[in-house]
């Protein structure tokens, strides 16, 4: 019997679809690793590295592969000449998850830190140097309503000095947990070092310096008590049913308001989940706390991995107001950091604007230029060997960004003219911010701005603040290093 052509076609499509939903359904439940393998060996084995979704690879770094199989698999791999080591068989996706991540002894590695020890590490420095570290409750966790803690170093934290703020931030998602390490080595070498390096001694006198090591400690936990090493989101019990599942959690760098509506998911369960509405987790809350509570000039929010550094934004083709000089600092930034492999660095990238992400929002909202920067490449947790060569690579980024904070830009105090009391007022350059971001505005207890800008060149800015005076001034030439200086009195409107 000769087939016709639409019975062919009709065939071909059925098998398409038959092979394509059997993949889908390939029941994984082998644990294996296969060594000396490159990227174009996962190609020929019908594997892409693109691919990382937990569903096959898990792990690929250093030539060699950890990931989900099933038998077939295994002897396909084995044909082809890998030799293919069995590390775990078990029906539980999770059990093999937590082989895969925290070892042989399904436990995280001792070299990771608990929020708890992270804690007990700042009680001991702050005890040892009262006067250069204490930590600070800037808000609660939205389920088990843990304490937040910012942990402020400067040469006197005990007052509010009149010095930009430098923040550094990590964890947003819960398994990312390299940031919570970099955080944790960069306080001790802060504090360790002050009066020992003269560098260090200079950042810790200059500046204000705020570290949130955790800001997703609900989720840390049950990263780092070895209950699931890939949780991400918080633990908000989003179906009230009084257990932790899959459907649970608000992604919380989705949750912030900045084009929120336009990222993110709007899906229970999803893992860009980002929540009812902006702000409604009590981290993000807590965050916003401490961007009202101070000025910060520079900011890092650590996640991983990819090696990468997003900085704001590609905005359906339109680009930050600041993006010449955003994208000087991303460069220089990831040019200071050695890629695992240490045959390059990292990359930067512009992020997307249409996202609730701490970058766009701090930029977005306050003027902070914030940097994500992915971590790592390969996987989220390393062995220990691989965690100190992560750590000791990013602190790097820190130095850089620490060295940035010192210009060149504007900076000043403005006053009221009649009685000097510092203002709160508006900083508006025309020639460089739009519509797309909020006013740039002063502080309320010194009255003090920060811009930085591109030196050797002249900028007219606009002072204002409701009830005052409109003050205009031409031509502010921004010097070539460092701060340049412009102080302003506003006069109050006559009555």
């Amino acid at each position: 019997m000769i087939m016709g052509g639409k019975m062919k076609k009709i065939l071909f499509l059925l098998f398409v679809f038959v092979s394509a939903f059997a993949q889908i359904n390939i029941k994984r439940d082998y644990l294996i690793q296969i060594k000396e393998i490159n990227l174009e060996g996962l190609k020929n084995l019908g594997i892409k590295f693109e691919d990382y979704n937990l569903d096959r690879v898990l792990i690929f770094y250093d030539n060699h592969v950890v990931m989900l199989a099933s038998k077939d698999e295994i002897d396909y791999y084995s044909q082809k000449g890998y030799n293919v080591e069995i590390l775990m068989q078990d029906t539980v996706k999770l059990n093999l998850l937590k082989r895969a991540y925290y070892g042989e002894t399904l436990k995280l590695p001792d070299c990771y830190h608990t929020y708890n020890e992270i804690i007990s590490l700042v009680d001991n420095l702050s005890r040892s140097y009262p006067k250069l570290i204490k930590k600070i409750i800037i808000g609660k966790t939205t389920k088990d309503k843990r304490n937040i803690y910012a942990v402020k170093i400067s040469n006197n934290v005990n007052i509010e000095q009149d010095k930009p703020g430098i923040l550094i931030n990590a964890c947003h998602h819960s398994d990312e947990i390299l940031g919570a390490e970099i955080s944790t080595e960069l306080i001790k070498l802060l504090i360790n070092q002050y009066k020992k390096n003269d560098e260090v001694t200079k950042w810790v006198d200059s500046y204000e310096i705020y570290i949130v090591p955790v800001i997703n400690i609900d989720g840390h936990y049950i990263v780092t008590s070895s209950q699931n090493p890939v949780w991400r989101k918080n633990t908000r019990d989003v179906n009230n049913n009084n257990i932790l599942d899959s459907l649970d959690g608000v992604d919380l760098n989705r949750n912030y308001d900045f084009n929120w509506a336009f990222g993110g998911s709007e899906e229970v369960g999803s893992e860009r989940y980002k929540g009812e509405y902006p702000f409604s987790e009590s981290e993000n809350n807590a965050i916003r706390n401490l961007l009202n509570k101070k000025k910060f000039v520079l900011s890092i929010s650590y996640h991983s991995q990819g090696e990468v550094i997003y900085y704001p934004w590609n905005w359906k083709d339109r680009f930050a107001p600041d993006d010449s000089l955003l994208t000087e600092i991303a460069t220089g930034l990831a040019s200071s950091i050695k890629t695992f492999n240490g045959d390059t660095t990292y990359k930067a990238e512009r992020g997307a604007g249409t996202v609730g992400q701490s970058y766009t929002y701090f930029y977005g909202k306050y003027g902070v230029f914030d940097f994500i920067i992915e971590t790592g490449k390969g996987t989220h947790i390393y062995p220990c060997e691989g965690r100190e060569k992560v750590v000791n690579s990013n602190l790097e980024g820190v130095k850089y960004i620490l060295r940035k904070g010192f210009g060149p830009g504007l900076t000043g105090n403005i006053k009221d003219a009649k009685t000097g009391k510092p203002l709160s007022a508006i900083v508006w350059i025309p020639s460089i911010e739009s519509e797309d971001i909020s006013r740039r505005v002063s502080d309320s207890k010194f009255g003090r701005y920060y811009r930085l800008l591109r030196p050797n060149k002249k900028y007219n800015l606009f002072f204002m603040k409701e009830g005052y005076e409109v003050k205009i001034i031409k031509d502010v030439y921004i010097k070539n290093d460092g701060w340049t200086t412009l102080n302003v009195e506003l006069n109050p409107l006559k009555k």
